[in-house]
Order: structure tokens, then C-alpha cells, then sequence
């Protein structure tokens, strides 16, 4: 891997890292005995986007790592 693409690695891995921080407030938010029902799917629904964000991010981690692996298991489980 060359030096652009492990800087943007470590970039990425950086943001998950912030995004885990901002999830993990979400999660200790949803367990207050005073939220309402709304207020609770409200959380719920900000946590689970925040679960996808993160997982791109992982995604995005590895197709940095190695493309040519990645394109080549997209071709499979598209049936090229």
C-alpha cells in the first residue's frame, strides 16, 4: 500500500473513531428512565444511521487497502 492510501486509511479509521464516540453518547442517551416512546425511537433511529456510517467507513477502509480484492468480490455477488 502506498504512503496516499495508508494516510487515507488512517484518516478514515480516525472518523470511525469519532463516529464511535458520537455513537456511544447516543447509546448512553437512549438508556435514560426519562426519555418518551418518541424520544427513544428518535435515538434508536440516530444510533442505527450512526451503525451504517460507520460500517461505509469500514468498508471504505478496506477497499483502500486492497481494491483489487474488493472489485473482484463485487464482480462475484453482482454474478460477473
Amino acid at each position: 500500500m502506498d504512503d496516499d492510501h495508508r494516510e487515507l486509511a488512517n484518516r478514515l479509521f480516525a472518523a470511525a473513531t469519532a463516529m464511535l464516540e458520537d455513537a456511544t453518547e447516543l447509546a448512553v442517551a437512549g438508556q435514560s428512565v426519562w426519555l418518551n416512546p418518541a424520544q427513544i425511537v428518535d435515538t434508536g433511529r440516530r444510533l442505527q444511521a450512526a451503525a451504517r456510517d460507520i460500517g461505509i467507513i469500514a468498508e471504505a477502509t478496506t477497499i483502500v487497502a486492497n481494491p483489487g480484492a474488493n472489485r473482484r468480490q463485487s464482480s462475484r455477488k453482482l454474478g460477473r
